[in-house]
């Protein structure tokens, strides 16, 4: 095969990015208040909290019980006679402490509960994975709740999750994708009248059509795949080409970032593997025993956090005493985890390998900038503790 026929290939290619770039310009839609405040992925402190405001009955947005009334009907599945007008909302509802079976206690993304107890219970994942037995906690602490398990696709919640739970008997899934941008139009529906309320719910469909692949990009890439597949043999091998290359230029990353931390004393693996589930890049001072400064991705190149993580907890115990000591420490994402005493997110777009301005962070050095930062500041969480 030629090579002037890939250059003709990817000429094409960069005329339809260039057009639709051009579009994105004049429509505003690269305009959103939630990413330009970088909180696209913060479950808690965005979507969480949004989400709950507009449920409540006596939210700011001035419209009572209609959105609350709209997601019973549209989500909901145990058809629960739940008294909308009394219902009370709360995020990062505490139940109690995890027992140490783990079956009892945490913290709920979102409750709704009624002044008869009936009650809707969310667990609300952007890109955070699962706890253990983190569903099943929250059955027993109310088996006949709506137990909603809310993601970006209706993905189910990994087995160890639900337990013996079954898929709409005890818990239903449901995706941002589809089943809460239907919501959201059915709100923004009845508030036409109401701009700020409407625009307010405007920009948050288009920052969940964005993390969904849904916008004038989605449009783009059916543009793009009408036109590789005129081309079939060229864009496979150029999509095969593409996945050497990134792994090339992970490497190369690696490389760097290996030797800053060894040049200034510390103990560095990057171990970065697409084929893998788990795989990360892994920090340490020589001394400390079974615990190290982590960026980890949760879901093969995407779902990044980044926090001390434990070797595992099924071969290594580190006293309880310093378990707590670093789950207290200042910044904890306050998520329980036998692996990770202390961690958070790594904010977009850098804990996302699977978009290209991860890629770009990487090649400008935004990427290897964000990682040092953010090890300096746990170095410095954690100077006076013995590890």
């Amino acid at each position: 095969m030629e090579l002037h026929q890939y250059k003709n290939l990817l000429d094409q290619v960069n005329a339809i990015n260039t057009r639709y770039k051009k579009i994105n310009e004049l429509t505003g839609e690269n305009f959103n208040v939630f990413r330009i405040l970088k909180l696209e992925s913060s479950e808690v402190r965005m979507h969480s909290a949004f989400l709950a405001e507009l449920l409540n009955p006596n939210g700011s947005h001035g419209q009572k019980e209609i959105f609350l009334e709209l997601f019973i009907k549209s989500i909901c599945f145990k058809n629960n006679p739940i008294d909308v007008c009394s219902c009370k909302i709360k995020v990062e509802d505490y139940i109690g402490q995890i027992s140490e079976d783990r079956t009892y206690g945490g913290r709920i993304d979102i409750t709704i509960k009624d002044k008869h107890n009936h009650q809707i219970i969310i667990e609300n994942k952007i890109y955070a994975g699962d706890q253990d037995h983190q569903l099943t906690r929250y059955f027993n602490n109310s088996s006949n709740a709506d137990i909603i398990y809310l993601t970006l696709d209706g993905k189910p919640p990994s087995d160890n999750s639900k337990g013996e739970m079954i898929e709409d008997v005890h818990y239903k899934c449901v995706s941002y994708k589809y089943d809460m941008l239907h919501w959201l139009e059915l709100c923004r529906k009845e508030v036409t009248v109401y701009p700020i309320v409407r625009e307010a719910i405007t920009h948050y469909i288009n920052l969940i059509k964005h993390l969904t692949n849904q916008t004038l990009n989605h449009n783009m890439e059916e543009e793009l795949s009408d036109l590789l597949k005129s081309y079939i043999e060229e864009s496979w091998a150029i999509s095969k080409a593409l996945d050497v290359a990134c792994q090339k230029v992970s490497d190369d990353f690696g490389k760097t970032i290996e030797n800053h931390f060894q040049e200034i004393g510390l103990e560095c693996k990057y171990e970065i593997a697409f084929e893998k589930r788990y795989s990360g890049i892994y920090i340490w001072r020589p001394e400390w025993k079974h615990l190290s400064i982590s960026f980890q991705f949760q879901y093969f190149d995407r779902e990044m956090i980044y926090g001390i993580l434990q070797e595992d907890p099924n071969k290594f115990e580190i006293p309880i005493g310093l378990r707590k000591e670093i789950f207290s420490l200042p910044g904890n994402g306050l998520k329980t985890s036998d692996w990770w005493p202390w961690f958070n997110k790594v904010e977009s777009p850098y804990g996302n390998w699977h978009e290209l301005e991860a890629w770009q962070a990487i090649r400008d050095g935004r990427m290897k900038t964000m990682i040092i930062e953010k090890t300096e500041y746990l170095l410095n969480l954690v100077k006076d503790i013995e590890l």
